[in-house]
Order: structure tokens, then C-alpha cells, then sequence
């Protein structure tokens, strides 16, 4: 999206991206782009309440990744998130910042995944320039004065085959008296910067309150929202209308194969096979081998018959209960006791949107052993120490 990501005009867009999911998609919120302002946790709350309000057939959750190097247990935190999310949506704030967050971390492989394995990106201004071959400094052009040049991308869009530079805000008009189009670079600079891009790198331009929707599987693109797009190359130029498609060779991918014949998909873990690694987690002391043990009971038990699937359920009480007790004796550290509640939690909540009460409850009741109170809440679930 070239802007205008969390207005009404965009609404549409999105919902088109949401409704390709069964069930209720999970949108993650990346937060990094602004993560530097003094206004993030506005940023974040506006477009947390866009989401809810002006698209409620979708949940929403925030990555926070506001710095390169947050404390583990939140890095984790949103790096799960990320992963576990259908759509991960990214937005204003400063493209370079965005890259020195983001570059030689996780992220650029699960925004790559999302891109290739059936997820969506959802990505606006600052944050859709981070996802090319070469990502525009703006600021450092058109605010500080820096002589025009490129930085390195993600290059997120390669993994799909495209190798274009991405630049939104390319009709810009805040200027006034001085052409502020091409991401407030005006023409003449932003020609200077294009003549520096390496043979065959074509540009993708995106009008303000515009989408440009790239879509793999099917190979091709289309155009929705106020604005134009325009795809350069060389001295070429294609421009296409709301409402207009192409093939997604016009950014220089490849035409899609024909579809191979899926492998059948592996069997999972046995209820037994998972008990008996978490035994042997505990034995070791290992509460991270024992948390991924419960982790992956949980997420296997949904594809499970009727008999399988209570073997689960059996297994998941006893896990729990006996994690917490381990947990309680091994004195954990403030971050790793945090990131253990925090794991359940998680565990619980699908629980309960499951409506397998007896295993919301029995995960309520062990975590009383790590002297843990929970209080569900309209906005969600609280937790802390046991009060009176």
C-alpha cells in the first residue's frame, strides 16, 4: 500500500486478504517501522482498534519489535506471533530504522515464508520500501541531506521471484511548490537514484490510497484503491488503474508451475511420544524442551480423531500440572518464569476458544503452583501474584 493502510478506503483491501482464510485469520501487528517515535504506542493502538472495529472478522495481536535488540522473552513473544499469524501487517515510519531492526534476525525468513507458504503480507509506506532488492533512504535524502543512494533490502519480494525496488507515496503532492512525488524525492532526484540501480531492477511505484496486490500462487497482480501503479523499466513505463490486473512477470517473476501433487503430510506425534520427551525435559531440568512438548501437543491434537484427540486431552492435564511443580522447584528466573506463564497462557487461551474447559482449568489450577493468580477480563486475560 502506497498509504492510507489504516483509513476507509483500504478497508476493502483488506477484508479481500482476510476473507482468502478459513475461520478467523490472526493479523499480527509489526510495530518496528515507528518503534523509534515518541507516538508508537498510539501508532500501535489506532491500528489495533482499526482492525477490531473496522474489520472484526479477524483477531489481532502485536509483534513488538521496536529495537534490534529487545530482552528475549519479548523478542520470542513476537517472533511467535509473527509466526503463528496469517497476515502480518507493517506500516509508516522510517524505512532505515525498519532495516537495522530487521536485518540478519528472523524476521526477513518469516516474512519470506508468510510470502511463499500460503500467508499474507500486508505492508504500507516505510515498511513496503524495506521489502525490495533496494529500499529507498528517504529521510536520510530528502531531510538530512545524504547524496541520493540505496540501501540493501530484506529483498522478502525475491523469495517470490521479484526483484524490484518498492516506492510508495509516488504521487505525493505535499509539497506545494516543489515536486514531492516519488516518496518526496521529486522526479529529478528520484531519476538520479534509478540510473544507480543495477540492469533489470524495475521500479514498483504506488499511489497514496492505493494497493498493489501481488499475488503468488496465481501469478499475477491487481491494483485497487484511489491511485494508480506504475512498473518502470528502463525507460518503459506500465501504468495501471484501479480495477487493472497483469501477470507478475511484468516485475520479472516467473510464470507459476503447475501445481505438483502434495505429499501426503506426515503423521503427528503420538499423545505417548510427546509424553515421554517431556519426561525426559523435566528429568533434564530443560523447561524450554518441556514447554516446546506441550506447545506441539496442543497444536497436534486439532488434527487427531475422537480417541487420539482424549489421549490429548489426558496427556495435556498431566503435563501441565507436572511442568508447574518442576518449573516452581527449579526457582526460575524472573524472564524464563515470565516466558513459562506467558506459554501457558497461550495454551489456555486456545483452550478456552476451543471450549475444552476441563484443560483451561486444569492449566488455571498449575498455575496456582507457580503462585499465579488469573483474572479474565473483557480485554483479556490478567495475571500476577495471588492477592490477600
Amino acid at each position: 500500500m502506497g498509504s492510507g493502510e489504516i483509513t476507509p478506503t483500504m478497508v476493502p483491501v483488506h477484508r479481500s486478504v482476510f476473507e482468502r482464510f478459513p475461520g478467523r485469520p490472526l493479523v499480527a501487528v509489526l510495530d518496528t517501522p515507528y518503534g523509534f517515535q515518541e507516538n508508537a504506542d498510539e501508532l500501535t493502538e489506532r491500528a489495533v482498534d482499526y482492525f477490531r472495529t473496522s474489520l472484526p472478522m479477524a483477531d489481532v495481536e502485536v509483534a513488538s519489535l521496536r529495537s534490534a535488540g529487545p530482552a528475549a522473552p519479548a523478542r520470542e513473544r513476537a517472533l511467535d506471533t509473527l509466526r503463528r499469524a496469517q497476515v502480518i501487517f507493517s506500516g509508516p515510519g522510517s524505512p532505515s530504522y525498519a532495516l537495522r531492526a530487521w536485518t540478519g534476525t528472523s524476521v526477513p525468513p518469516i516474512l519470506a515464508d508468510k510470502l511463499t507458504g500460503g500467508g499474507a503480507l500486508t505492508f504500507a509506506s516505510a515498511a513496503s520500501i524495506t521489502l525490495g532488492r533496494f529500499s529507498l533512504p528517504v529521510y536520510e535524502i530528502y531531510k538530512v541531506g545524504a547524496d541520493p543512494h540505496w540501501l540493501d533490502g530484506l529483498d522478502v519480494l525475491g523469495a517470490a521471484g521479484v526483484s524490484a525496488v518498492v516506492v510508495p507515496h509516488w504521487d505525493n503532492a505535499e509539497g506545494g511548490t516543489h515536486d514531492t512525488s516519488r516518496c518526496w524525492l521529486g522526479v529529478r532526484r528520484f531519476e538520479a537514484l534509478r540510473s544507480r540501480l543495477p540492469p533489470g531492477i524495475p521500479v514498483l511505484g504506488i499511489d497514496e490510497h492505493t494497493a498493489c496486490l501481488l499475488d503468488v500462487g496465481e501469478g499475477r497482480l491487481a491494483v485497487a484503491g484511489k491511485g494508480t501503479v506504475t512498473v518502470m523499466h528502463g525507460p518503459a513505463a506500465t501504468v495501471l488503474a484501479p480495477g487493472d490486473t497483469a501477470p507478475l512477470s511484468l516485475l520479472g517473476a516467473p510464470a507459476p508451475a503447475e501445481p505438483a501433487a502434495r505429499p501426503a503430510p506426515s503423521a503427528p506425534p503420538s499423545a505417548a511420544a510427546l509424553e515421554e520427551a517431556f519426561r525426559a525435559a523435566v528429568e533434564a531440568g530443560d523447561s524450554d524442551a518441556a514447554l516446546d512438548a506441550i506447545l506441539t501437543l496442543e497444536d497436534a491434537h486439532q488434527s487427531w480423531g475422537a480417541e487420539q484427540a482424549a489421549a490429548a486431552h489426558r496427556a495435556l492435564l498431566g503435563m501441565v500440572t507436572r511442568f508447574a511443580a518442576a518449573a516452581a522447584d527449579l526457582r526460575l528466573e524472573d524472564a524464563a518464569r515470565v516466558e513459562a506463564v506467558e506459554a501457558l497462557l497461550r495454551v489456555r487461551g486456545r483452550a478456552r476458544a476451543d471450549g475444552r474447559w476441563d484443560d483451561a482449568d486444569a492449566i488455571r489450577r498449575a498455575l496456582a503452583l507457580l503462585s499465579v493468580e488469573l483474572r479474565d477480563t473483557p480485554e483479556g486475560t490478567l495475571w500476577g501474584a495471588p492477592t490477600g
